[in-house]
């Protein structure tokens, strides 16, 4: 299920982890939320754009993204593309 997938996303690339530095490396590079989906599913990741687009919906600590959280990146990333 996507929902699962999104809540380990957020565990997984939030805070001071590996995969958090490397997404938030990569979305720099991203054109389109499309980009993100083939980024995560190399990762296990099983989502959508629509997923994503969800769950930016959902507050984001912006203050975690300028630090380089990839979640939180991520999220910003797709509430403005």
């Amino acid at each position: 299920m996507a929902t699962d997938d999104i809540h380990r996303l957020k565990a997984d690339a939030s805070g001071n982890t590996g995969l958090s530095e490397v997404l938030a490396e990569a979305v720099g590079g991203f054109s389109s939320t499309e980009d993100a989906v083939r980024f995560l599913a190399t990762r296990g990741f099983d989502v959508t754009a629509s997923d994503l687009a969800a769950a930016a919906n959902e507050p984001v600590d912006d203050e975690a993204a300028e630090e380089g959280d990839g979640y939180g990146t991520l999220m910003k990333f797709v509430r403005h593309n």
